[in-house]
């Protein structure tokens, strides 16, 4: 049953807070990532400005969520989720390498 208050509520809602959190390591990785190497630096703005388009997607796409609740399709986007998945778990192992790196350098 189609509930016109909550559905498409938390999915935008989940898109925002993965697209913020995105920007937010993005951030770190590009101040932190500069000062080891330029590459990472580049890979930290790339992941802001990545995030920073999946929040501008999902604040268009809202109203798009409501068709689709009505119809009795399922809000979430395959393609989108995958990207962000694949995103995420590429952040993921930078951000790991960074650190690594400033453990083998500090030691």
């Amino acid at each position: 049953m189609f509930d016109p208050l909550l559905q498409q509520e938390r999915t935008s809602l989940a898109w925002e807070r993965t697209a913020f959190a995105g920007i937010v390591v993005g951030s770190l990785l590009t101040r932190v990532g500069a000062s080891v190497h330029v590459l990472l630096g580049g890979f930290g703005l790339l992941q802001v400005c990545a995030s920073a388009a999946l929040l501008v997607w999902s604040g268009r796409h809202y109203e798009d969520l409501h068709v689709q609740l009505r119809a009795g399709d399922t809000p979430t986007h395959p393609r989108a989720a995958m990207v962000v998945g694949v995103g995420a778990t590429v952040a993921t192992g930078m951000a790991t390498v960074l650190a690594l790196v400033f453990v083998v350098t500090d030691s």
